[in-house]
């Protein structure tokens, strides 16, 4: 008897927390989505896409050693609804990225010769590593939407696409030699960034840089308030330092006439790595470290939720 009752009152609370709601959804229905304001939150993995690591998507995320060390980006966000197809969104990120050229090892066993892509990156040896805070207005469009009247503009799921423009922050970082120690690298200037002398070096680059966010997603109404989403977001960039590889190899030299104290030792050491791994000589000043034809980029692949504020039930764009 006592079970029974229990499982009455179980019964009767389920339905006084999910039966008005339940209503609350079926009459939101008819109106998509209000216009006004949500506020939201996402986070998730993220991805740097630079000279370190490697050359296929595939090898980046199917190498064995890809879930060794993974870095995470999110932060919050307002959100402002045009319409039931188009909403602005503003959000602030922090968070890191990270590559390695240890991600080849793989690809690199299976090399039929040294001169193959996977093997030098493998015997060059570098680490990258960025902290990342970052500001981005992004256009959000719910395509099946368009039409308020169609089926598809009222299920619950509905895909997303995203674009925009963006401003971010980055501090780059690399290993020291064949140690686990992390240091700064823009005043070390791997490179010879901003040098000046007998010699042909690179300017300095700034550590704020612009992007330009483009992705996609699918979300879901749970109820007539909260919504969840899943996004993959890539950001294209004006820079090709975000893991501190780009032209090419200068000398030991170089370090000493500009740069003082004992960062020399340490640039050096930084900036070629490939004797440490036992399988190549020391590089040559003045070969390539990397490719300066092609920016860097990042991405993320986040879970998104945001809370509408308004919820106002009034069909103004019918």
């Amino acid at each position: 008897m006592n079970a029974r009752i229990f499982c009455s009152l179980i019964v009767l609370c389920l339905y006084m927390v999910f039966g008005p709601e339940a209503k609350a959804q079926d009459a939101s229905r008819e109106y998509i989505e209000p216009s006004g304001w949500s506020i939201g939150f996402s986070t998730g993995l993220s991805d740097l896409w630079g000279d370190v690591g490697t050359q296929s998507i595939v090898d980046h995320y199917t190498n064995s050693k890809y879930f060794d060390k993974v870095a995470f980006l999110g932060g919050i966000y307002g959100r402002y609804t045009f319409s039931p197809s188009f909403s602005v969104r503003m959000s602030v990120n922090v968070g890191s990225l990270f590559a390695t050229d240890a991600w080849n090892k793989d690809a690199a066993k299976k090399a039929t010769f040294q001169g193959d892509d996977a093997f030098q990156r493998y015997t060059r040896n570098q680490t990258a590593k960025d902290q990342i805070f970052e500001g981005t207005v992004m256009m959000e469009i719910a395509p099946l939407r368009f039409n308020y009247e169609s089926k598809s503009a009222r299920r619950r799921g509905q895909p997303i696409l995203l674009a925009g423009i963006g401003l971010f922050h980055f501090n780059p970082q690399s290993t020291v030699g064949n140690t686990p120690t992390w240091v700064n690298i823009y005043q070390l200037s791997l490179e010879g960034q901003g040098f000046q002398g007998q010699g042909t070096f690179p300017a300095k680059y700034s550590l704020w840089q612009p992007c330009i966010p483009l992705g996609f997603g699918y979300r879901w109404d749970i109820g007539s308030h909260l919504n969840l989403g899943f996004e993959y977001i890539w950001r294209m960039t004006l820079t090709d330092y975000l893991d501190g590889v780009s032209g090419k190899y200068i000398s030991y030299a170089d370090f000493v006439n500009h740069l003082p104290g004992t960062q020399p030792i340490t640039a050096y050491n930084t900036m070629d790595k490939s004797y440490f791994s036992g399988l190549s000589a020391p590089a040559t000043p003045g070969s390539l470290r990397g490719n300066p034809s092609n920016n860097d980029s990042y991405s993320t692949f986040t879970v998104s939720i945001f809370w509408k504020i308004n919820t106002a039930s009034h069909s103004w764009w019918r």
